[in-house]
């Protein structure tokens, strides 16, 4: 009797052992896994802020600029919506949501945080720099081209650029 009751509390403590190292390897590979999605949302966030300090920085609007930060969609998509002058659907920024802004504010004011869904993150700033002035809010969805360089591939809270409705999303 007294031989069962210890292979018996051998086997329990035999299992809650395993159960505890399974346990720690869960918890070691979440701790990588948001290790990994802290530094990607820190490089996503460091692409955002130099695509904003390019493009906003002086007042040329570089092309070249925008293909290094921007994926081919979403430039194809700008394109068809600013290529017939006789029917301008897109007639304002979509990256700043205007026509007009000051660069030195738009620089001083900005700030990107990332949003609820991976890989989506929140352009804040101001375009004049007003005391009765909102902040605009541009949402974006970045995603990694081959190279590993994160791309604007879409403005969330843009109508023509979200994607929602297109078969590419």
């Amino acid at each position: 009797m007294t031989g069962n009751k210890i292979i018996f509390g051998f086997l329990i403590m035999s299992f809650l052992i395993g159960c505890r190292q399974e346990a720690k390897a869960t918890h070691t590979l979440s701790t990588q896994d948001s290790l990994q999605v802290k530094n990607s949302s820190k490089e996503a966030i460091s692409t955002l802020k130099e695509f904003y300090f390019s493009m906003y920085g002086n007042d040329a609007n570089n092309e070249d600029l925008k293909k290094k930060y921007v994926s081919e969609r979403v430039l194809k998509r700008i394109d068809s919506l600013t290529s017939n002058p006789e029917n301008l659907i897109l007639d304002y920024d979509p990256f700043i949501k205007g026509q007009d802004y000051d660069a030195n504010i738009i620089r001083k004011t900005l700030e990107i945080k990332p949003l609820n869904k991976r890989n989506e993150y929140r352009a804040s700033f101001l375009l004049f720099g007003g005391t009765d002035e909102k902040r605009t809010n541009v949402d974006l969805l970045l995603k990694q081209n081959q190279e590993g360089d994160f791309l604007i591939d879409a403005i969330l809270n843009d109508d023509h650029l979200n994607f929602i409705n297109s078969l590419n999303h």
